[in-house]
């Protein structure tokens, strides 16, 4: 806060000594009444607001309170107090210092008393805070971990409302086309309103549509060279004209491809067929005709850009149907064509059924790389090495996204998984860094990135830049909301855990890198616990020459499965009763 100024004097000393302590008081309590009776005061004199010493004796005085007892039951409303007479403070002096503050307290405030009534209201000052101050981007991410870190807080509907503004704020601004539109169709967030004005941009080719089914799951990717605005629409069916129930996607600034196929016939329980056509000169719509439907989502995803739209009916376990990606099945021993009821997961009374391993990278996709070693090859042999050890550990199915060199986009990984009825997802990956000191293990599942060095992982993998995973949070809240955030944590943790200790048993000097979040395009719409794993530096020489050797990835190898074991007897201590899966050591 700056400064005494001149101004009020009488009123600063009335205030000064309103705020003396109270006498003889000795707890805190005290102290904490009389500085909210000595704010409400402040309130009813707006000469003596005008004074910046009367916000900080205030501030100092509810700070007091919490420092003297930092763990004791009037901690998190003292922070709270304090926070905001600092946030009052910087919109009356517009010190810099005072919303650093006010921001620092209520983030301290939210993490340290996660159960205190006050976290998610914590959580969205901060929020309310960016947004005020014209920082749209960072404030819709304050607001997401409202939605994330405190579900069932009070300030979930107001929070909601708020993203909702800041969607609108935030979309695309649209191509200038000519493209109309049905009176009342409103654009769902994502997306972009329509503009009446012509174009004069050149018009963006849609190369290809292509789809993955089940009964209760269908994704359907759009392609195009580069990116465009669209609208997505649900409309009602029309019975008098026999038109079914339509979802359609406007891609506007576009043409159709010649060699697109404009009527892609599905039927899987959820869909009748995709049609994609050229709606007027510039804009192509690509529109679902709809059997049944529970929800759906709609996102886009960058190099080269893709419309998704997930499709999504009651869930009914062991129905699984492959679209058109092929099955990698791992070949089976003698030992795991035995019963099931000889395996872990059947002795143990889980469900763990099939289990997809993702090798990151493939075909003109190399990954990273020195020296003579690619990440493609390295992620594909950990793969091929693990799948039988878990086959025959679990008694599961593993499928494997490739099986061989190949180039998988990585919205066909996660379809992949899917349309496959998939229990676990498990991405495959090696880690390159500037640095050559820079080594360890990390495990990272689908949320908000939390760190720079997150971000930069996210951005190499998802083939992008770092100001598009900037970006890519900003669209991710509908989407995480209905992801298996918690369950894919608890996997990253077990999977890490187990990989860090086989290593340790054979290795000295394996780093820790933690598990870690961020938001990766692979694990995007994954309808079950998913993660990335990144085993190793390629970068760093010592973890270069392991990477090269065969003793280094079985052991890998073994160290995922050990991991998986680990996630499994969690999840039969919580369904037995016997504790949390939080209660596994969290490494």
């Amino acid at each position: 806060m700056p400064r005494n100024s001149p101004l009020a004097i009488f009123a600063l000393l009335a205030l000064l000594l309103s705020l003396a302590t109270p006498a003889g008081a000795q707890d805190e309590s005290a102290v904490f009444k009389q500085a909210k009776t000595d704010y409400a005061w402040l309130l009813e004199h707006p000469k003596a607001q005008k004074v910046p010493s009367n916000w900080q004796v205030l501030a100092d005085r509810f700070a007091r309170v919490y420092k003297s007892d930092p763990n004791g039951p009037l901690a998190p409303k003292a922070m709270y107090w304090t926070a905001r007479i600092h946030s009052v403070a910087f919109f009356r002096f517009k010190q810099q210092s005072d919303l650093n503050e006010a921001v620092d307290l209520y983030r301290r405030l939210s993490k340290r008393f996660p159960k205190s009534p006050l976290a998610d209201d914590a959580q969205f000052k901060i929020a309310r805070l960016y947004e005020k101050t014209g920082d749209l981007k960072r404030a819709y991410v304050e607001y997401l971990r409202v939605t994330m870190n405190h579900p069932n807080g009070g300030m979930v509907a107001e929070t909601r409302r708020r993203l909702d503004v800041l969607e609108r704020e935030l979309a695309p601004k649209p191509a200038q086309t000519g493209a109309k539109t049905n009176p009342g169709e409103a654009a769902v967030a994502g997306g972009t309103a329509p503009d009446p004005k012509a174009s004069t941009s050149p018009l963006i080719s849609v190369t290809q549509v292509k789809h993955w089914s089940t009964p209760t799951y269908t994704r359907v990717v759009a392609a195009l060279d580069r990116p465009v605005p669209y609208t997505a629409n649900l409309l009602k069916s029309n019975l008098s004209v026999n038109k079914p129930r339509r979802l359609y996607v406007d891609l506007r600034g576009a043409r159709l491809a010649d060699s697109v196929k404009e009527t892609v016939p599905i039927q899987d329980g959820l869909l009748l067929r995709a049609r994609a056509g050229q709606f007027n000169p510039s804009t192509v719509r690509m529109v679902l005709d709809i059997k049944h439907l529970a929800s759906y989502k709609v996102f886009t995803l960058d190099n080269p850009f893709r419309v998704v739209v997930d499709c999504f009916g009651k869930v009914v376990k062991g129905h699984a149907k492959t679209g058109k990606l092929k099955v990698h099945k791992v070949k089976r021993g003698r030992a795991q064509q035995d019963p099931p009821e000889l395996g872990l997961a059947a002795a143990l009374g889980l469900k763990l059924r099939r289990i997809v391993l993702d090798p990151g990278h493939g075909g003109k996709d190399q990954g990273c790389s020195h020296g003579r070693l690619k990440e493609k090859d390295i992620t594909l042999d950990i793969a091929l090495r693990t799948a039988p050890i878990l086959a025959k550990t679990l008694g599961c199915q593993v499928l494997l996204t490739r099986k061989r060199d190949e180039f998988i986009p990585l919205e066909n990984r996660t379809a992949f998984a899917n349309t496959n009825d998939a229990d676990l997802f498990i991405s495959i990956h090696v880690n390159a860094a500037p640095s050559r000191g820079l080594s360890g293990i990390e495990t990272y599942y689908l949320n908000l990135a939390t760190d720079s060095q997150s971000m930069q992982v996210a951005a190499r993998e998802n083939a992008t830049t770092r100001r598009s995973i900037s970006d890519l949070q900003v669209i991710l809240n509908d989407l995480m909301l209905h992801s298996k955030i918690n369950e894919s944590n608890r996997l990253a943790r077990a999977v890490h855990g187990g990989l860090l200790d086989t290593l340790r048993r054979r290795y000295k000097s394996v780093r820790d890198l933690k598990v870690k979040q961020a938001p990766f395009y692979v694990l995007i719409g994954a309808r079950m616990p998913s993660i990335l794993m990144e085993v190793g530096f390629i970068s760093n020489s010592q973890e270069y020459r392991r990477l090269s050797s065969d003793r280094y990835r079985d052991r890998v190898a073994l160290g995922i499965v050990d991991g998986v074991k680990a996630y499994a007897k969690a999840l039969k201590g919580a369904s037995a009763g016997l504790g949390p899966m939080g209660t596994m050591a969290a490494r």
